[in-house]
Order: structure tokens, then C-alpha cells, then sequence
């Protein structure tokens, strides 16, 4: 699990301890992971807090390195990390904030996922699921740089559960729609309401909804699934 200290990915890390799956929870915020990680072992669950900054090569491959002697193999990897940034339109959108906003959602992204095939090719089987978001299916104004990296995490995904396919290794993507986590509190004054005006369902969407699909991604029901984009979003977009 990368990016599982908050929001959906903790949602997720959750949810898969409860189905007896040993989580190593990974991300920026050592202290969230760790805390994380308690809780669950609290209720009985098997996770590790792990710290990953994903935006760095170096960092992931440490991550990796360290998890490969804490465990003989990976069967599943989750990759929720992201961040959202200010809203701002093109020209005046500064280097570093468009620079930023792609070595985190998108090359973070590509790193975890080279690490992770590296590994499961040796057993010749996994899963591998990825978070882009409802902005990669439609326009984002205000959020070029996300919409964008996201897109580009679809992508990432549907080509590469091409390239993978052949080890008995499945690539699915989850690109969810507007959901109520810390996130959410981010985005500018009057947005909700926007959201809500365009649902049909007239509502956020809740974590857990979104780690129930991850569960069943993960389950041997879903293996004919692989190249997927899955957007639970309310009908937001159709």
C-alpha cells in the first residue's frame, strides 16, 4: 500500500487487513503510516509502517529493498499517493508547481510500478492497481497539471498490464470521483456544491466504497479483469 496514512488509501489498507492480508503501508508521513499500522494491528490485523517519498527513484528503490527483507514475496500492490496543489490556470501556473505535480502522481507511479514487477515476475503472478482520478476522464479547469498527470497514470496502467500480462501479473486502474477524505478540504469555497449540482447521485462518495472495489480487485473473482479503468464517480461522468 503507497500513500495508505490517510483518506482512500487507509480506507483500502483497512479493508484488505480485515480479508487477513499481511499490509505494508507506505508513505511520506511516517507517523500516519505508523499510526495507521497500529490501529489495525489493534483490530488484529497483520501491517508494517514503512516511509516512501514516491516523487524519488532512490527513495522507492530503498522502500523495495527494505520490504524484500521483510518478506519473501508481493502479491498485491496499491498505489494511492497523490497530491492535488493550488488551483491555478496555465499562465500562471509557475515551473516547479507543474514539475511537482508530475513526480508525484506520475512518476511516482512508474517507479513503484518498475519495482513491482521486477519482483513478481519471479513468481510470475500479482496485481498491481493504481489511482489516477475522475479528472483524468474529463476536463479539470484550474487543474491542468493533475488532469494531466492523471491521464497520463491511465495510460501507464493500460500499457502496461500489456507488457505484463505474460507473467500472470493484472493492471487495473481506479480513477474515483469525488470522495470525502482530507483532500476534499483543500479544493476552493463553493466547489462541493459544483460537485454535487453535476452528481446525479447528489452525493460525495465514501472511502470505504472505494476499498470495497480494491477488494474485490484483489480477489481471484476479478481475474479476467486487467487494463481496466474503474471510476466510481456517482454518475459525474458517464
Amino acid at each position: 500500500m503507497v500513500g495508505a496514512g490517510s483518506g482512500m488509501g487507509k480506507a483500502v489498507a483497512e479493508s484488505l487487513c480485515t480479508r487477513g492480508i499481511h499490509v505494508f503501508i507506505a508513505d511520506l508521513d511516517r507517523k500516519a503510516a505508523e499510526k495507521t499500522a497500529g490501529a489495525l494491528e489493534d483490530r488484529g490485523g497483520r501491517a508494517d509502517a514503512c516511509q516512501v517519498d514516491v516523487s524519488k527513484s532512490e527513495s522507492v528503490m530503498t522502500l523495495f529493498e527494505d520490504l524484500t527483507a521483510r518478506t519473501e514475496r508481493l502479491d498485491l500492490m496499491v498505489h494511492t499517493a497523490g497530491i492535488l496543489g493550488r488551483t491555478t490556470f496555465i499562465e500562471d501556473m509557475k515551473d516547479d508547481e507543474w514539475h511537482r505535480m508530475i513526480a508525484v502522481n506520475l512518476d511516482g507511479m512508474f517507479y513503484c510500478c518498475r519495482e513491482t514487477v521486477r519482483w513478481m515476475k519471479e513468481y510470475q503472478s500479482g496485481r498491481i492497481i493504481l489511482f489516477s482520478s475522475v479528472a483524468s476522464l474529463t476536463p479539470t479547469p484550474g487543474a491542468l497539471h493533475y488532469s494531466t498527470a492523471k491521464g497520463g497514470v491511465n495510460m501507464l496502467g493500460k500499457t502496461l498490464a500489456q507488457e505484463v500480462a505474460k507473467y500472470n501479473i493484472r493492471v487495473n486502474i481506479i480513477a474515483p470521483g469525488y470522495i470525502e477524505t482530507p483532500m476534499l478540504d483543500s479544493l476552493p469555497g463553493g466547489f462541493s456544491e459544483y460537485v454535487l449540482k453535476k452528481t446525479p447521485l447528489r452525493r460525495m462518495g465514501q472511502a470505504k466504497e472505494i476499498a470495497a472495489l480494491v477488494s474485490f480487485l484483489a480477489t481471484p473473482e476479478a481475474d479476467f479483469f486487467t487494463g481496466q479503468v474503474f471510476s466510481p464517480n456517482g454518475g459525474f461522468v458517464i
